[in-house]
């Protein structure tokens, strides 16, 4: 499989990182507004620590997670 580009990515650690990109397919920031604090949580790999991080890179934005 071919390295995905993840620097959009780059203020999570490497474990969240793998779980949007290749449990999710997430290609760019704006495609995390699909999904909730719950779906992410799911992930392997992704924890409690990361939605804070995400969610204030989303605000940068104008955007927010799924309700």
């Amino acid at each position: 499989m071919a390295k995905k580009n993840a620097n959009f990515l780059n203020f999570l650690g490497a474990p969240a990182q793998r779980a949007l990109l290749y449990e999710l397919g997430i290609t760019k920031l704006e495609d995390l507004s699909k999904y909730s604090k719950q779906d992410l949580l799911r992930l392997h790999g992704f924890g409690p620590s990361s939605i804070p991080k995400l969610e204030a890179e989303l605000r940068k934005i104008g955007m927010q997670l799924k309700e």
